[in-house]
């Protein structure tokens, strides 16, 4: 076998080394050919080089957000030919790019039920208690007697109303799941059977005279009441979840129409349920009404009943003044018999506030937009205060669970090397002393993983507790000059939401997915332009439908500016 002669030259201890090491051909293959081997390096670099800067330039490019729409500056005159479903395009791209793929990878997917699916009809939707009058108005606005009224509660389910062209037609749960004009009604199966076996649609042809336009659905809900005994099994003795399929209504409605009557101002506990859970966050859509005040035989009545509406409504809506409460009557119920009843309160005052009550339900078409914009923008703002608050939290957990994991190895690798070393090396005794203390190690080894376990799962549980600090110091930069209220109150409706993601977790949050900074960001982007291209398109819209308004209004007897 061929052997390299030593080199005189290299210090001794290398010419006993590299041989034994069989490099040595390395370092002469290196002398022969040093142009080639440069090259190669060269090469190699090079290529890292430039995959490591293609790779930044498409993790760069990722981030970037490339719309299939181009955001038109309609204030300077730009046009677009069909602004709904421009509209539609745009709400469509942000749910798919920005809250879909955050969404998946929370547990429990929380802003599924959020996403809006097109196309939706304009709805307005009716709650009040039991003979509160909802079904008697919905009868007016509609012109003919369709919903049962009286004193006791006499519908039991959600029913649908809308305007049809040509006939008559009721459709019932099973079938409007399916209703190719409100795909959302899809959403709705989970609710179980005694849900959509007691939801209805009725299409009704109306007269020519009727206020109820065409392309605007009422939802006349059950009258709110207080059942004897509430169980969990029965959902409050509905039989489904009532608080959430309400939820689930007005979050997708263009108005909450909210009656309630002189003889329950005070609202019953399901009201109040309803008020605080169901309608939480939806005081934009609110319109309040005390009807039946032809009931009243004075001054003193009405403003006991309305004092006691307004403090009711007051311990249940966070805010320091009390909302607009509309005060009317329903039509005709003024007339008893063939004479007309002598009231001491002033009737045509609230008449006329009957009137308004009326447009601002015609009004809600206009307002359909509007509300479908403030819904998206409303998700994407929760979005990015649950992705910023349980990144926080996963990423202190995990730091603390990393030291920990250190701090135990130290505790249990230094001994354990130094007891190895010792018994390999200085022990000459019996063999069953070393077989007794590794059996003893492990045991402590063991015992000490499991105190480590519990003490990471109580630390988890102290900093799903203490949500408010992270939410304090996520925002701390917009705290240093404003009060930045508006974030507190968002925050009011998002921590029960972080609160319960974090404990959905199947395992330790430490193992939450992460949600990379820049794609939490980007969300300010989205509200800065694409939130701003949106409402401009809902100002195009609702100048295309005021001709049509002015038109319903008038034949309503309504003014023409509403």
């Amino acid at each position: 076998a061929r052997t390299t002669p030593p080199n005189p030259s290299r210090p001794a201890a290398f010419r006993v080394f590299v041989p034994a090491m069989g490099v040595e051909w390395i370092v002469e293959e290196f002398r022969d050919h040093r142009g080639r081997v440069a090259a190669a390096i060269f090469g190699v670099a090079a290529v890292a080089g430039v995959g490591g800067a293609y790779l930044r330039w498409r993790a760069k490019r990722d981030r970037v957000l490339r719309r299939p729409f181009r955001i038109r500056d309609l204030a300077a005159g730009e046009a677009v030919e069909d602004p709904q479903a421009e509209l539609s395009r745009v709400v469509t791209w942000l749910q798919d790019t920005i809250v879909r793929p955050i969404d998946a990878r929370l547990p429990g997917r929380p802003f599924e039920h959020d996403l809006l699916a097109f196309p939706f009809t304009p709805m307005v939707v009716v709650v009040g208690n039991h003979s509160a009058g909802k079904s008697t108005f919905i009868n007016d606005l509609l012109g003919i007697r369709m919903q049962e009224t009286g004193v006791a509660p006499t519908d039991d389910g959600f029913t649908v109303l809308q305007r049809h062209p040509k006939r008559d037609e009721m459709e019932d749960g099973p079938t409007l799941l399916s209703c190719p004009e409100n795909r959302p009604f899809k959403e709705l199966q989970r609710f179980g059977q005694p849900f959509w076996g007691h939801f209805r649609r009725k299409r009704l042809l109306l007269p020519d005279n009727t206020s109820m336009p065409f392309g605007l659905q009422i939802v006349d809900t059950p009258g709110m009441i207080d059942m004897p005994v509430k169980s969990e099994h029965m959902a409050g003795g509905r039989g489904y979840n009532f608080i959430e399929v309400v939820r689930w209504f007005a979050k997708r409605a263009d108005l909450i129409l909210l009656l309630f009557d002189p003889d329950r101002p005070g609202t019953t506990g399901e009201s109040l349920d309803v008020l605080t859970r169901s309608l939480a966050g939806l005081d934009h859509k609110f319109v309040i009404v005390l009807n039946k005040v032809d009931q009243l035989d004075s001054s003193v009545d009405f403003a006991r009943a309305y004092g006691t509406l307004g403090w009711a409504l007051s311990k249940v809506i966070p805010r320091k003044d009390i909302p607009q409460i509309y005060t009317m009557y329903n039509a005709g119920v003024e007339q008893e018999g063939a004479h007309v009843r002598e009231h001491k309160l002033p009737l045509e005052a609230f008449r006329r506030k009957r009137k308004e009550v009326v447009a601002e339900v015609l009004r809600a078409k206009d307002r359909h937009w509007d509300n479908v914009i403030t819904s998206t923008e409303d998700t994407l703002r929760q979005l990015q205060m649950v992705a910023r608050v349980s990144s926080a939290v996963r990423t202190r957990i995990r730091r603390q669970h990393n030291e920990a994991i250190l701090w135990g190895s130290v505790a249990l690798g230094i001994p354990a090397i130094a007891a190895g070393k010792l018994l390999l090396d200085k022990w000459t005794g019996s063999r069953w002393i070393p077989a007794a203390f590794w059996g003893s190690y492990f045991g402590i080894a063991y015992g000490l993983c499991r105190l480590l376990r519990e003490y990471c799962a109580q630390f988890e549980r102290l900093q799903v507790a203490d949500l408010d600090t992270y939410f304090e110091e996520a925002y701390a930069w917009y705290f240093i000059h404003v009060d930045s209220e508006d974030l507190r109150v968002r925050w009011a409706t998002v921590r029960p939401r972080v609160a319960s993601i974090l404990r959905a977790a199947s395992q330790s949050l430490a193992a939450l997915p992460a949600i990379p900074a820049w794609e939490v960001e980007r969300i300010d982007e989205c509200l800065e332009k694409d939130v701003w291209y949106l409402r401009l398109l809902a100002k195009l819209l609702r100048g295309s439908v005021d001709r049509e308004t002015v038109e319903t209004n008038g034949r309503a007897g309504l003014p023409p500016e509403v």
